[in-house]
């Protein structure tokens, strides 16, 4: 529609007046995940138009006044946010909540397909730059691990709390914390998967205080132009996890891990191989195959 607009002022937690994608009918899909929960338009007016299911009491306007107001990492504005419920009866029982957020389209292009493309001296200005970035999320704690607002923490990457559990937080010892992390094997009949559990609670490593942990560090989510980087986005799982979270997680990242700019950037990290794992261990022991938790079990024999 020529001429439409957008009201660009601070976020607004409710919809916008027409509904995006009618109001830009000629929006382009750029991104569409987990049969179509989740998508991305380009509005083609300098904004965003993406929706997935919703966390109860997270949203990312949160997380990004956060950002904004404590470090100078870039990120993109969020002009509207709201949640709908979705497939209800007439008397508004069932369905699925469904977040809505029109924000910011930064311009620049993705870490991953402006790597290859750089010369040494800039590959080193970007590497230098996330790092410090990185320093100022870890310089934002709590004492304790929850979600932004104060709640309970949601682990959608199913790598802190198993089968992506929502801890009932917010976890101010490392005493809960662990029942947390170890809350379905520890219902394992086997007396070896319990003794396995008691040896590696023992050199479970300092936790806490929390700190502000974007958790999806990918080369996708940092964008750049001109050599240096102009935006990070996919602030959505960003809480306060464990201190050593931000480093373990890198390695769950499969081939990204070994990316030249994530190796460099890693480098840079304070590293935790103990906390590394310690998670490694208990994945082993969550695992259905008998072959994982019996390598778990190994490591573990004092």
């Amino acid at each position: 529609m020529s001429g439409a607009s957008l009201d660009q002022f601070p976020t607004r937690h409710g919809p916008p007046q027409v509904h995006p994608l009618k109001l830009y009918p000629e929006a382009t899909r750029v991104y569409s995940r987990e049969g179509g929960t989740r998508e991305i338009y380009d509005l083609g007016n300098g904004h965003l138009y993406k929706f997935r299911p919703h966390r109860h009491g997270v949203f990312e306007s949160s997380i990004h006044d956060l950002i904004r107001s404590t470090t100078n990492i870039p990120i993109p504005t969020i002009y509207h946010e709201w949640v709908t419920t979705e497939g209800s009866d007439t008397h508004g029982w069932g369905g699925v909540c469904v977040h809505h957020i029109i924000m910011e389209n930064i311009q620049g292009e993705a870490l991953h397909n402006a790597w290859p493309h750089l010369n040494s001296r800039d590959g080193e200005r970007l590497v230098r730059q996330f790092g410090d970035y990185l320093n100022e999320l870890r310089r934002i704690t709590s004492p304790s691990v929850r979600s932004v607002n104060g709640g309970p923490l949601h682990d959608d990457q199913r790598i802190l709390f198993d089968r992506g559990y929502i801890a009932p937080g917010p976890l101010s010892d490392e005493g809960s914390l662990w029942l947390a992390m170890t809350r379905h094997v520890r219902h394992s009949p086997s007396d070896t998967v319990q003794q396995a559990l008691i040896n590696l609670r023992a050199v479970m490593i300092d936790c806490l205080p929390a700190v502000l942990t974007h958790i999806d560090l990918r080369t996708s989510n940092i964008l750049v132009r001109d050599g240096s980087i102009v935006g990070v986005v996919g602030w959505e799982h960003a809480a306060f996890y464990p201190c050593w979270m931000e480093y373990v997680k890198i390695w769950y990242m499969g081939n990204e891990a070994e990316h030249p700019f994530v190796v460099s950037v890693v480098n840079r990290m304070p590293a935790y191989p103990a906390a590394r794992g310690l998670m490694s261990i208990l994945a082993a022991l969550r695992s259905t195959n008998p072959l994982m938790v019996e390598w778990a079990i190994q490591q573990l024999i004092i």
